[in-house]
């Protein structure tokens, strides 16, 4: 007992002195054997060391000296136009002899709802939207530009067109010199240069325009720096500003009546137009009944209505008067044809949502009697004796 009681005492002495050793030893690296006094054990240490940490003075050779790169002088750029497009060709119709529309291809038509091809109906937004700009006051829609070229050249002649608009072959009307009926004599105006005929003047183009009247109202629709009768932008575009001119607002029925007179001064021209207008403003077609019979005069006239014969034009915008004693009668559908073979189908009965009977007509009140006439006479009867 008293050895394992010195021995506990000798490591608890040993234990306080080595804890008071490393508290108050020195602030360097401490290591677990002391290389000073072990030669061997210094030459090891240093030899890993060196392997451990290999000398940077070889990487530091090869590597650039840090700093800014001075940036490669800028090369001073200069500003130039492009070069200018070349100077449009100007195109003219000419005569039906030579060769016409040499050159163009016609762009695949496409058709929209209302049966125009797509280039065409473009054609005449775009000049209502044109038309927006420089008269708001005027109003021209482009399905009224739509009826005219629909009457004037079936939409320039159902699209065929290239891709810019313009007619495959030019479009050309009778000649003016009076040998059709319903056409005026109209002498040459432009030497032949628009419609080719150096002794008449003829419509040319989809709207079908005079050369006086073209050279007047030429436009440019599609901005290639050409006017040409012949190209449904330009066409319609010079249409347009011709309808809107004289200060009209083609909001009122009366003087978009007058308007499409100056095209043709018909009444059935103006009537046929105003049809198919209304037709294409409400997204259908018109049909053959709603269209006039006789047949629309030839275009080409082109004559102004607003100084004659304004009451034309109020007769064909005016609604159709009734007499003050008649009631408009409600038209009844007309029967559905039936198939043949088949007899026909009795009339059913109305059973839901049947219209009110009209009230019975009163019943005529007697004639008053006359007075009966009075009985005869008996003769007193004659006694037998």
């Amino acid at each position: 007992m008293r050895i394992r009681g010195l021995v506990t005492v000798a490591a608890l002495t040993v234990g306080a002195a080595a804890t008071l050793g490393s508290s108050t030893g020195s602030s360097g690296p401490v290591s677990a054997v002391d290389t000073r006094q072990n030669p061997a054990v210094e030459t090891a240490a240093l030899a890993s060391a060196t392997r451990l940490s290999p000398v940077s003075e070889p990487q530091d050779a090869y590597l650039p000296p840090a700093g800014f790169v001075a940036p490669a002088p800028r090369v001073a750029r200069s500003q130039r136009a492009a070069p200018p497009p070349p100077p449009p060709a100007v195109i003219n119709p000419t005569s039906p002899a030579s060769p016409t529309g040499t050159g163009l291809i016609a762009a695949p038509v496409i058709l929209s709802s209302l049966g125009i091809p797509e280039i065409v109906l473009n054609a005449y937004r775009s000049a209502e939207l044109t038309l927006m700009a420089e008269a708001p006051k005027c109003g021209v829609p482009w399905h009224l530009l739509a009826g005219i070229g629909r009457i004037e050249s079936g939409h320039a002649g159902g699209g065929r067109t290239d891709s810019s608009g313009t007619t495959v072959t030019p479009i050309l009307g009778p000649v003016l010199d009076g040998r059709l009926a319903g056409n005026e004599v109209i002498r040459d105006t432009d030497r032949g240069a628009t419609d080719g005929d150096a002794g008449h003047d003829r419509a040319v183009g989809p709207m079908q325009f005079i050369p006086s009247t073209w050279a007047k109202y030429a436009s440019d629709g599609n901005a290639d720096g050409a006017a040409d009768p012949n190209n449904v932008f330009d066409a319609t575009l010079a249409a347009a500003r011709y309808l809107c001119s004289g200060g009209l607002d083609l909001r009122d029925p009366l003087q978009e009546t007058r308007a499409v007179l100056r095209y043709n001064n018909s009444g059935t021209y103006a009537a046929n137009v105003i049809t198919w207008s209304n037709a294409y403003r409400n997204g259908g077609t018109p049909t053959p009944s709603q269209l006039s019979d006789s047949s629309t005069p030839p275009p080409g006239g082109l004559t102004d209505a607003a100084a004659n014969g304004s009451d034309l034009a109020r007769e064909l915008a005016a609604p159709p008067e009734l007499p003050p004693d008649a009631t408009p009668t409600p038209t009844t559908p007309p029967p559905a044809p039936l198939i043949p073979g088949l007899p026909a189908l009795p009339a059913l009965p109305c059973v839901f949502f049947c219209p009110p009977a009209d009230p019975a007509a009163p019943a005529p009140a007697p004639a008053p009697a006359e007075p009966a006439a009075p009985p005869p006479a008996i003769a007193p009867a004659v006694g037998v004796r």
